[in-house]
């Protein structure tokens, strides 16, 4: 026995019966509505991101015209050569040893080693924050003569002070 099986062709170019709802969305979201306006569903002001300042001290030089200790950071005002008196980010330089300076402010002081640093982020206080983030690891170095010779002290602070003069214009 043969059976035989009846189907029927379904037109597939027929169009699909969609209602208005399924499209509503376009019209209650429109993009070229000159009046639109940003959804507030949940959404918060996207944060800034924290400003993080920082300084460190890079090292000491001791030699017959005086003491000074040099500093590094974030910004160009926290670069600098300092002697005892002078002030960085709001601290007094109170002492220059050859392996660390102390700092004094609001009658607080702090003892900085080369290579370690002072953070803040925003508007908080200056806190101690460990070794500088830097390619170059801290090394103390020491001259040892009792006198120097004139022509090459003279020679000497030429030389840094075209260093600093260079560091000065790299800055800018």
């Amino acid at each position: 026995m043969a059976s035989c099986v009846v189907c029927r062709a379904q037109n597939t170019n027929a169009p699909a019966r969609l209602d208005y709802q399924s499209f509503k969305i376009i019209t209650d979201r429109n993009i070229f509505d000159p009046n639109r306006s940003s959804r507030s569903g949940g959404r918060s002001e996207p944060r800034r991101p924290a400003r993080v300042e920082s300084f460190a001290l890079v090292g000491t030089l001791s030699y017959e015209k005086g003491t000074f200790a040099f500093f590094d950071g974030t910004g160009s005002s926290y670069r600098k050569a300092l002697k005892a008196g002078d002030t960085i980010a709001g601290y007094k330089l109170t002492e220059i040893n050859a392996d660390r300076v102390k700092l004094e402010a609001d009658g607080k002081q702090v003892d900085l080693s080369v290579g370690m640093q002072m953070k803040k982020q925003d508007e908080e206080e200056w806190q101690m924050a460990g070794r500088a983030e830097s390619s170059g690891a801290a090394v103390p170095a020491t001259v040892s003569s009792e006198k120097a010779d004139s022509a090459s002290s003279g020679e000497a602070n030429d030389v840094l002070k075209k260093l600093m003069e260079k560091r000065e214009q790299d800055l800018k």
